[in-house]
């Protein structure tokens, strides 16, 4: 239990009881989330691990087919490697060393585990590989042969997308305790994660997002790619940082063993698939009418954001995606990187505030809701994202992929049945409603099945922050919730991971289950006419791009520009 002064920290409990304030603020915040995209944008370097110097050859290899841009790092200073050529039979890197150009040019060297400000237009960092040579003798700006045994680190630069909104919302607001004060106070998500990457815990995702009933919980599994070992161990961290309260039935952690030149991904139910050959769409089209293939080819953050001015009979919006497609390719596995908007979780909080002071006594009785109701409901309003495939010119859908969180990008994989496509392309349609998911990249993989081994592990230690080890209440989806009342609630968890086999990949998913039901204080008369609307399908998504002009006019912002066909 917190003190009474860690209860009534002044910022946060501030913006809790003056909601008018806080709905203006939090209207600045949410609109300088929508436009990071014009300012300044943050990123990071990924390290890239190293077993030994034939998978260094072929990590080096994979950067050059992708035509990332090479930095090189040494003695403090950092120059650009042109025209790279790997040699495995020597284990060397060779090419020429020049200057960096100016959009590659940094203010200092740049280092992995931190996060670099840069605006779009002027840099580009996101097409970097930075590799950290031994100290030695100086780089000559001129031919150049590095062997492999040089080479201490590794790193490939990625959009860092919460530090981009945490400095947007500084910048706009002007300081950063007061921002973080506002965000916790009217977000509306789940139980933060952070799992230990050898050296500190880093932001990895939010667990069973969107399931804010009882009766209507699904399982879910977040895959954690910076988990690593560390002493022996594998540690996570699970947080309460918002105002709601967390119950938490699962954290099992899903070990998969597998080849290591694959990818691991779960779906929805768990099942796991593996990724070898990812093939990119030859053609995007968005809304029957907008070509526009870049954000489905790289992982960089540019997204499709589901809002275009094309309207239809239901307002959802969509982009197909063309595939070619093998002679002999009967299935697939379809590969996403998505996640839910910023402006859903702002949508979905003045939905709340509609009921007014009744949105307690509705949200009680929501609990007493069927699995199915919700689901209906979600799916009418078109708040997943829906997968389909062409068949013969009609549409099949294959799954309806449930929210993920807003504040960072998930890679979701979907199994896919070909059989009675004849045609030598395969279609793909992912639709949403209006500015309700983010999808980053998407790619397609025909290879067969391969062999992989899955270990469940229970955690062998949980501790909170009052000392108290809750591991017996993770281990098994029996109704006995680890609950986080209030924020600044964590809990520690550790596992054992079982005899490292060198041959293979490991790869972890938390395998977790829960709900949460927020904390509100809204005031006034329920505004049970409008509230009645919502029950009609399609509702939600109008309500959302009517808000989101409604929101523009208001500030007097423009609405982006399409090139329409």
């Amino acid at each position: 239990m917190k003190t009474k002064a860690t209860l009534e920290f002044q910022p946060l409990y501030y913006f809790k009881k003056h909601q008018k304030l806080r709905s203006a603020l939090s209207v600045l915040l949410t609109l300088a989330m929508l436009n990071l995209i014009t300012g300044c944008s943050y990123y990071r370097l990924k390290t890239v691990p190293q077993q030994d110097y034939a998978e260094t050859a072929q990590q080096i290899k994979a950067f050059n087919e992708a035509q990332k841009y090479i930095v090189l790092h040494k003695n403090n200073a950092s120059l650009h490697l042109e025209n790279p050529v790997v040699n495995e039979d020597n284990l060397e890197l060779s090419g020429t060393v020049t200057m960096l150009s100016e959009e590659h040019t940094a203010k200092r060297q740049v280092e992995t585990k931190r996060s670099y400000r840069y605006k779009p237009g002027l840099k580009n960092p996101l097409n970097e590989v930075h590799i950290y040579l031994k100290e030695g003798e100086p780089l000559s700006l001129s031919y150049t042969v590095i062997p492999f045994s040089e080479i201490e680190e590794m790193g490939i630069a990625y959009s860092d997308g919460t530090t981009s909104i945490v400095h947007a919302a500084l910048g706009t607001l002007g300081a950063l305790v007061l921002i973080l004060a506002i965000y916790a106070a009217l977000k509306s998500s789940c139980p933060f994660i952070y799992v230990k990457n050898g050296n500190e815990y880093v932001f990895s995702g939010e667990l069973y997002p969107g399931n804010i009933i009882k009766n209507a919980q699904e399982t879910d599994y977040l895959p954690l790619p910076a988990l690593k070992e560390t002493d022996g161990k594998l540690n996570i961290r699970i947080t309460n940082e918002l105002l709601e309260i967390q119950h938490t039935d699962l954290a099992q952690l899903m070990e998969i063993s597998h080849p290591k030149n694959t990818t691991a991904l779960a779906d929805k139910k768990g099942q796991i698939l593996l990724y070898r050959d990812l093939e990119s769409p030859v053609k995007a089209l968005l809304d029957g009418t907008i070509n526009n293939l870049e954000p489905a080819l790289t992982v960089d953050a540019s997204s499709y954001m589901f809002d275009t001015p094309v309207t239809n009979s239901d307002n959802t919006r969509n982009v197909v995606l063309t595939f070619t497609r093998p002679t002999d390719a009967h299935e697939a596995k379809l590969f996403l990187r998505a996640k839910n908007s910023l402006w859903l979780d702002y949508v979905f909080g003045k939905f709340n505030q509609k009921f007014g002071s009744y949105y307690n006594t509705f949200q009680k009785s929501q609990q007493e809701s069927t699995k199915e109701e919700a689901l209906t409901w979600s799916g009418e309003q078109h708040i997943p994202l829906t997968v389909s495939v062409k068949r013969k010119g009609v549409w099949k859908e294959v799954e309806k992929l449930a929210s993920v969180g807003p504040l960072s990008f998930r890679d979701l994989g979907i199994k896919l049945d070909l059989q009675g496509i004849e045609e030598d392309v395969v279609e793909i349609k992912l639709e949403t409603g209006y500015m309700f998911w983010e999808v980053d990249y998407v790619g397609i993989d025909y290879s067969e099945e391969l062999p992989f081994e899955i270990k469940l592990l229970d955690p062998v230690v949980a501790t909170t922050n009052t000392g108290e080890d809750v591991a017996h209440l993770l281990a098994s989806q029996d109704g006995q919730y680890l609950t986080q009342k209030e924020i600044g609630d964590a809990v520690e968890i550790s596992y054992l991971p079982t005899a490292a086999d060198k041959q293979t990949l490991r790869s972890y998913f938390l395998k977790n289950r829960g709900y949460y039901t927020y904390i509100r204080d809204y005031e006034g008369i329920p505004d049970f006419t409008e509230l009645q609307k919502f029950r009609n399908p399609g509702t939600f998504t109008r309500f959302s791009e009517n808000e989101y002009h409604r929101t523009l006019k208001v500030l007097q912002l423009k609405e982006a520009s399409y090139v329409v066909q």
